[in-house]
């Protein structure tokens, strides 16, 4: 068999043994010897010959590394991250393992790390599953389970934003025109308290599901590019925040552009960091071009490098670089976009004549409608994204008062009174009272509706007004209004589709929302929480197999994002395999999505006072913000009284995830009862309403 390295700080020694008698329990070849850490020329050549050579890579993590900023093991990690970077995205071969509590957000790890999935083996025992699945991906090339790499993105190295009462996903953030759809599939507030940690000691494979009928490697699009993130090449690294931006705004433009498909900002900014060829870019987004570059800024100055790239042979097809005062920035801006433009279609049309410049220009600066041209505004609505961007209640609050200043300093600056309604629905979310959501909704109310009086056709202002209609006002009709109006100009925005799945969710139309959530998938593959949309949009027809494979890729994409192990634990339910659930179940980070998920499986594994433990943590701890999932459990319980009361404490509470109610499996239980079909006529879901 081929080797596994083990590698693991001195301090950890008895966990790192009892990991390896696992694996060689499982026939595996294990390089572990810690009478071997003594240091020495050959000890350590013989160290990187075997990190060159080995199967697969297991660092152990434990509160050991943390406290160690220096180490023989840090050097095993470099060593074994820079011979990861020659391999596919699907070959595994880190498998990290933590060893006790530490916090995967803040464990002081290389980010090639957090592509992966982490084990939790509490001080290395019970390994057997683990070393199991290791015994697997040596022995057939498994490399698309859980354990095998996932193209890693900055959200999924951030919590996602899931409110237990709300719904079950967030979609990641767009750029500063393609603002994200939060619409109805969307999670909400995170509850006030601090998820517990993951209770698995193991993360367990299961039974692999079907392939995700997207395909992997989608046809390229002749008339496709994505727009990479550009480095901050700036003295200062806190204008990382302008280099980022830089790239949403040229993103956003293109994505107007009729005829131009633009890869989503999600796919494109989770390659960023990563040393991966234009061909991979390429391949894996499904685009024929690249733009990428530089941005160094001191003081008033910017230097904008970029350069357009064919993803079919890595061929650099233009250059260019731009020296400006700040001031100046938008019409470099538009400049570059412009040449973009001109140069895709130029490629395919054998050049660009007056005319079709013309129009090219036409486009470019309809595009960019809704801006500014104040450069203070600008670089306030800059920083205001790039922290909106990381979706939390703290970055939300920040966010809030950058966008504040924004549209002082440029009272008609729609994009910013657009991106500063989306923030007030975020800080919304989160709140913890009824007084904080009342006065975070009605910002994001008066910032939409501002926007809408400045740009009547933005798509990013009709969306962040769907996100108050859909969050807080439960105005169904106005959100179908607000998505309608949004598709308009950016029909093929995967945050208007998945928005639009999520209404048709809503709705009750299983088909609509399953081929739509496809469609945004297919766009935005490496979007983790479109993914869960499409997997629960899958459940929701019975296809608990096709579900599963998405929630699973999901996970991939990020451990922690709300809903991925608990959402297969669900599917496992479904399909009565209560052991693969109650394991799925248990790795979920997100406490309140695990105890809502584990009461049901509880409760159907007849293990009731275990079921009523978990409901009655479940309540304690989140009921002023979980009332729906309480209503959900006892719903499955069959406990109606109970269930019905826990749902107007939800409509009470404004707890969006009633937008659930029709479609959800677990109130399927209650559809029998005649306060079932008053229930929707008060929330305004009737079928008579919906018409």
């Amino acid at each position: 068999m081929p080797a596994v390295f083990l590698s693991y700080a001195s301090e950890e020694g008895e966990a790192a043994r009892r990991i390896s008698a696992a694996l060689r329990a499982a026939g595996l070849d294990v390089w572990f010897a810690q009478s071997e850490l003594r240091g020495g020329d050959a000890w350590d050549a013989s160290i990187r010959r075997k990190i060159k050579e080995c199967a697969l890579f297991v660092p152990i993590i434990s509160k050991n590394t943390q406290a160690r900023s220096e180490g023989y093991f840090r050097l095993e990690w470099k060593l074994a991250v820079d011979r990861s970077h020659l391999m596919a995205d699907d070959q595994p071969f880190l498998l990290p393992v933590v060893i006790d509590e530490i916090a995967d957000a803040s464990a002081r790890v290389p980010d090639r790390f957090r592509e992966r999935q982490w084990s939790r083996l509490p001080d290395g025992n019970k390994a057997d599953a683990f070393a199991e699945r290791a015994r697997r991906l040596l022995t057939t090339g498994e490399a698309n389970g859980a354990a095998a790499s996932g193209a890693g993105t900055r959200a999924a190295r951030t919590p996602s934003l899931a409110k237990p009462g709300g719904f079950k996903w967030m979609l990641a953030g767009a750029g500063a025109i393609a603002l994200i759809a939060v619409a109805v599939f969307i999670a909400s507030r995170q509850p006030a308290k601090e998820p517990a940690a993951i209770t698995a000691t193991a993360a367990v494979t299961t039974t692999p599901a079907p392939a995700p009928a997207v395909p992997v490697a989608p046809k390229i699009d002749p008339s496709s590019v994505a727009v990479l993130p550009f480095t901050n090449l700036s003295d200062d690294k806190n204008n990382e925040y302008f280099s980022d931006g830089i790239s949403e705004e040229l993103l956003s433009v293109l994505q107007q552009i009729p005829g131009l498909h633009v890869a989503a900002r999600v796919s494109s900014f989770s390659y960023k960091g990563r040393n991966a060829t234009a061909q991979e870019i390429g391949g894996k987004l499904g685009v024929a071009y690249l733009v990428e570059g530089s941005v160094r800024k001191a003081g008033k100055t910017v230097r904008l490098t970029a350069r357009l790239t064919r993803t079919a042979n890595g061929e650099q097809v233009w250059s260019d670089s731009y020296t400006r005062e700040l001031k100046n920035m938008f019409a470099v801006q538009s400049e570059l976009a412009q040449t973009v433009v001109e140069q895709v279609r130029g490629q395919l049309s054998g050049g660009m004549d007056a005319s079709m410049k013309a129009e090219v220009q036409a486009q470019v600066r309809d595009a960019a409608k809704g801006g500014t041209k104040n450069a203070d505004a600008y670089q306030l609505y800059l920083q205001g994204i790039y922290f909106l961007n990381q979706f939390s209640l703290e970055s939300a609050v920040r966010a809030a008062d950058l966008l504040q200043r924004a549209v002082d300093r440029d009272p008609k600056y729609a994009l910013a009174w657009a991106a500063l309604s989306r923030a007030g629905s975020v800080r919304g979310g989160f709140a913890t009272t009824k007084r904080e959501s009342d006065d975070a909704f009605a910002l994001a109310r008066r910032a939409a509706d501002r926007a809408l009086a400045l740009q009547p056709e933005l798509s990013a202002a009709h969306l962040a007004r769907l996100n108050v209609q859909t969050w807080y006002d439960f105005d169904w009709k106005g959100a179908a209004d607000s998505l309608r109006r949004a598709e308009k100009t950016a029909s093929m925005d995967p945050d208007v589709l998945a928005a639009a799945a999520g209404l048709a969710y809503t709705f009750g139309q299983t088909q609509k929302a399953v081929d739509l959530a496809r469609q945004a998938v297919s766009l935005d593959q490496m979007n983790a929480e479109m993914r869960i949309t499409l997997g629960f949009s899958l459940e929701s027809a019975g296809l608990y197999d096709e579900a599963i494979a998405e929630l699973q890729r999901a996970v991939e994409l990020s451990r922690t994002i709300a809903w991925g192990y608990a959402g297969v634990g669900l599917m496992r339910l479904r399909q009565e395999r209560y052991d693969e659930a109650m394991r799925e179940a248990e790795q979920e980070s997100n406490e309140w999505s695990r105890l809502c998920v584990q009461a049901q499986i509880l409760w159907a594994m007849q293990k009731n006072a275990e079921a009523d433990a978990a409901l009655a943590r479940l309540i304690a701890a989140y009921a002023d913000t979980a009332a729906y999932q309480v209503a959900e459990v006892y719903a499955y319980r069959r406990e109606n009284d109970r269930a019905f009361e826990w749902l107007d404490r939800a409509y009470r509470q404004r707890d969006s995830g009633l937008a659930w109610a029709r479609s959800s499996r677990s109130l399927e239980r209650v559809h029998d009862d005649p306060r079932w079909s008053a229930f929707l006529k008060k929330v305004g879901l009737a079928d008579e309403q919906l018409r």
